[in-house]
């Protein structure tokens, strides 16, 4: 909780309260009784606006007396033009930097002494094609990674019935890891 000093429009928390005033033996929590005779408030908040974390930004405005109670604002003000370029650029090489370190996990499967069968060599470079299209995709960097053939995930599906991941199946052609279908239950009219 912050708390508003009237007299002087500042913010302060209650540490900085009882800091102020160390010869004042306080109940705690600050009641409004005690916080009437140092002139201060609690401090409400107006609820946040929505806004777009990639262009915009929320900052606190000034604080407002409605009806005896003192409430934050809130505004929403375009982030600098430099500062989106810049997260975009890092977002663009923190993806580039884990499609290439799966890329580099993989490296093995397709080497003429990988251990792998003709067939599993194709789905692993399919993935591979799939991870270096990446960057060229609609919707780069926002769009997830593809998932590979040896990256089954670990575990047990909660909630709902549990399905293990064992009896998951890849698909070469979308990159993810499929669930079994669910058994269609017999759906029974009576009339």
């Amino acid at each position: 909780m912050r708390y508003y000093d009237i007299t002087n429009s500042a913010i302060v928390s209650e540490r900085q309260i009882i800091k102020a005033n160390p010869n004042t033996s306080f109940a705690l929590p600050l009641s409004d009784v005690a916080l009437a005779d140092l002139n201060m408030a609690k401090l409400l908040e107006d609820p946040r606006p929505s806004y777009d974390p990639e262009t915009q930004t929320v900052i606190e405005g000034a604080v407002e007396e409605r009806d005896g109670s003192y409430y934050q604002t809130y505004s929403v003000i375009d982030r600098p033009a430099e500062a989106i370029e810049n997260d975009l650029k890092n977002k663009k090489a923190n993806v580039r930097a884990q499609r290439n370190a799966r890329l580099a996990e993989t490296d093995w499967a397709i080497l003429p002494d990988s251990p792998l069968s003709a067939e599993d060599k194709a789905v692993y470079q399919s993935y591979r094609n799939a991870l270096r299209d990446v960057p060229a995709q609609d919707g780069f960097p926002n769009n997830a990674l593809p998932e590979g053939p040896d990256q089954r995930p670990n575990g047990n599906i909660i909630p709902g019935p549990s399905i293990s991941y064992e009896d998951w199946t890849y698909n070469a052609t979308t990159f993810v890891w499929e669930p079994p279908l669910p058994e269609q239950e017999e759906n029974t009219l009576t009339k």
